[in-house]
C-alpha cells in the first residue's frame, strides 16, 4: 500500500470519501432491487389505498360557497 504511505492526510480522507460514497451508491444500487423483488411478491400496494374517498359523481356535484 505504498499510495497510503505517499499521500498527505487530505489526500487520504478524500480517498476515504470517495470510497464511502462508492459503497452507500453500491447498497442503493443493490437495496432497490431487492425492494423491486419484495414489492412484486407482495399482492398488495406498498401505500394502501383510502377506499372511503368520494367518487368523480360525487365531486361533480358538490360546489364551493
Amino acid at each position: 500500500m505504498e499510495i497510503f504511505q505517499n499521500a498527505s492526510d487530505d489526500q487520504i480522507a478524500l480517498m476515504g470519501c470517495a470510497a464511502a460514497l462508492l459503497f452507500s451508491g453500491g447498497l442503493m444500487y443493490v437495496s432497490y432491487f431487492v425492494g423491486q423483488g419484495r414489492r412484486s411478491s407482495e399482492s398488495q400496494p406498498a401505500i394502501p389505498l383510502d377506499q372511503s374517498r368520494e367518487t368523480q359523481s360525487d365531486k361533480s356535484t358538490r360546489r364551493a360557497a
